[in-house]
């Protein structure tokens, strides 16, 4: 272990150590009520909804005992300059130069991820999401690991124009850096850590000979767990609903309201770290210039930062063809098992595990 990779692993274990600390006590070593915001970004709550009432009695913009303030939806109205930055130590950065989201990076996301692009490459990701398709067989799989990621890695490839040659690389890539999102808040594990690092180099890597590769590592990275996550709930909620994965069949275009019926109205991120880029006035508190914010949506809240909005088309369409070929392939869906969530996800809240039984007959 080389001395840079034990100081990362020092480091994240103290902002580790700093949000279950504070999470459980009133002050450090003190007992008393913890810290909400540092119970949910520990990601290991199981239910957070008395985690985001006890951040609702707050107020809406409010600061946390470990530094960042925590904003409501109700708080950061308009178009206040933020950028969507990590708050814990990265192996790898990933994510464009907070004074960039505000002029090419974020035109150059909006358009390597927008409808326009979309469209231009529908033909090659309904090709691809076939191919890929086809290759899954009947019986016991788990529909995160098996289906959801994989089938997310095969869009974004299309969409992103990857050779067909560097698909495997791509796909592998990928998979290496699904906590990275997550990791924005909540430490991970040095190997989980490490692991995303080297998949963001390889993406990196992968990307560079194309035009606005900055975007697509965006995408590749942020872009496929959105796909995944879209993809993956809305089949938890299809496999006890055998009318609608029936509906499917019969009616392809239900894809869309389906996928929509299973996500949250804010998208698919259920936390944003934040930095201010310029002094705000927000809920009679002052932000100022290099200050973090964690933005917390909720009913009817959207992200005020070059964040969700420019990743969800993309992966949207990613997740409804895919549910559109998958309900095609296989007449039967149902479950064979207890879904799994990820550790340390509070930005995610993603499914590792989802099993369930695919296949032309009745499942048991």
């Amino acid at each position: 272990m080389t001395a840079a990779t034990s100081a990362l692993g020092r480091e994240l274990q103290l902002v580790h150590a700093a949000q279950w600390l504070y999470s459980v006590n009133g002050e450090p070593f003190v007992p008393g009520d913890g810290d909400p915001y540092a119970g949910l970004v520990r990601g290991f709550a199981e239910d957070t909804a008395p985690l985001h009432a006890a951040l609702a009695e707050r107020g809406p913009l409010w600061r946390s005992r470990l530094g960042p303030w925590v904003a409501g939806p109700a708080a950061l109205s308009g178009r206040p300059d933020l950028a969507v930055t990590p708050a814990v130590p990265q192996a790898e950065p990933w994510l464009p130069a907070p004074e960039r989201q505000r002029s090419a990076a974020a035109r150059a996301l909006a358009h390597r991820g927008g409808r326009g692009a979309v469209r231009a490459a529908a033909p090659e990701l309904r090709r691809l999401t076939a191919g890929a398709v086809a290759g899954l067989a009947p019986g016991p799989a788990d529909l995160i690991t098996a289906v959801a990621a994989p089938l997310a890695a095969t869009g974004y490839a299309a969409l992103l124009g990857v050779a067909g040659d560097r698909h495997a690389r791509f796909a592998a890539a990928v998979a290496d850096t699904a906590p990275a999102v997550d990791a924005l808040l909540c430490p991970q594990s040095l190997a989980a850590t490490e692991r995303a690092g080297a998949g963001i180099r390889a993406l990196r890597e992968l990307l560079a000979p194309s035009e606005h590769a900055e975007a697509g590592l965006v995408l590749a990275v942020a872009g496929t767990r959105a796909a995944t996550d879209l993809l993956g709930e809305t089949l938890r909620h299809l496999l006890d609903r055998p009318d609608a994965w029936s509906r499917l069949r019969t009616d392809p275009g239900h894809a869309a309201e389906a996928v929509r019926a299973a996500t949250p109205a804010h998208g698919p991120w259920h936390l944003h770290p934040l930095t201010a880029l310029a002094p705000l006035e927000a809920a009679g508190v002052r932000v100022e210039a290099g200050e973090q914010v964690t933005f917390v949506p909720g009913p009817g809240g959207t992200a005020p930062a070059p964040w969700a909005g420019p990743l969800v088309p993309a992966a949207r369409a990613v997740a409804e063809e895919a549910l559109r070929l998958l309900a095609a392939r296989f007449p039967r869906i149902g479950p064979d098992g207890a879904p799994v969530r990820a550790r340390r996800a509070p930005v995610t809240r993603r499914l590792v595990r989802l099993p369930a039984l695919l296949g032309e007959e009745e499942t048991r």
